[in-house]
């Protein structure tokens, strides 16, 4: 009996498949993950260094050609490119695209670390990364007000940021456009003269009591306690209250020969929304995730954080 004569002959059956093909069908429509973009592994690892104040011959001397010796020792490179600017190196390698990029990352971290100790000790920033075509931002949302100091900015975007990491489907979530707030002490010389306070000797007070200490263990029967000096600034205010210098029964404190407020650090950034100041915070997805599903998490989650935002 032919195939098409048994369906016709034995529809029933032929109607049973055909149903069942149908729900596989929705079954993986529904289930299949979606992305910005298509998951795919990448055998492909770069390294950042930052040195300020290095010129590209330094960078290059310095970090870019011990980087390249080291990895072009490991098995299945196929190309090492670096590219040298005035403090900020970045060398990248392609691994052979039929081995295994998480092996081969893997080896490449542990050559790079093995040098680590042979680069410039004053890196300010040593970052390896592994390609990754899911890292795409899927959401980005921008606060903006014309009268909130950087602080606020900063903490409303810092809230959202940690909103966003606890959404379902969320791997990270950061912000970006803001410059860093900073705590500014502006010395008055004439008041330090008379004082008697240096400025070596108020950098030293400063630092002494933002500074955490290890005080060692106390026994007391079977238990043990670990002392640690907890010296980190709670506030603004307590900085101002540090002593200075003075004698015992007239100490001299910060703010009696300096004023002590809140600054913006430099930044090379300006983040402007139609014209306003703003703040950008962005997330991107987790593997195998739906980013029409993750998306609608992450709008109900904004909706409820924008109710709390004050005023301005």
């Amino acid at each position: 009996m032919s195939i098409a004569r048994f369906a016709v002959q034995k529809f029933q059956f032929t109607l049973v498949v055909f149903a069942l093909l149908i729900a596989m069908g929705v079954f993986a429509f529904m289930k299949i993950p979606r992305a910005e973009d298509p998951a795919f592994p990448i055998p492909v690892v770069s390294v950042i260094a930052v040195y300020p104040g290095a010129d590209p011959v330094d960078m290059e001397a310095l970090v870019a050609d011990p980087l390249e010796d080291a990895i072009a020792e490991l098995d299945d490179v196929k190309n090492i490119w670096s590219e040298v600017r005035d403090g900020v190196s970045v060398t990248r390698v392609e691994f052979s695209w039929d081995v295994d990029p998480e092996k081969k990352y893997d080896e490449a971290i542990r050559e790079i670390n093995a040098l680590r100790s042979k680069l410039p000790v004053d890196l300010t920033e040593f970052v390896i990364r592994k390609a990754n075509p899911t890292n795409v931002k899927i959401v980005q949302f921008a606060l903006l007000s014309d009268t909130a100091d950087v602080r606020e900015m900063r903490q409303q975007a810092e809230n959202l940021q940690d909103q966003l990491k606890t959404v379902a489907g969320i791997k990270q979530a950061e912000f970006w456009g803001l410059p860093q707030a900073e705590v500014q002490v502006v010395i008055d010389p004439a008041r330090m003269r008379t004082a008697g306070v240096t400025v070596q000797r108020l950098l030293d007070a400063i630092k002494a009591e933002n500074t955490n200490i290890p005080g060692g263990a106390i026994s007391v029967g079977a238990r043990k306690f670990n002392l640690r000096t907890s010296g980190d600034y709670a506030s603004i205010e307590e900085i101002a209250n540090t002593t200075v210098g003075g004698a015992t029964n007239q100490r001299v404190r910060l703010k009696d020969v300096a004023s002590v407020q809140w600054a913006a650090g430099e930044s090379d950034v300006m983040a402007r929304f139609n014209g306003k100041r703003a703040v950008f915070i962005g997330a991107n997805q987790k593997d195998g995730q739906n980013i029409f599903v993750v998306k609608t998490r992450v709008a109900e989650r904004v909706k409820s954080f924008s109710k709390h935002l004050p005023a301005g």
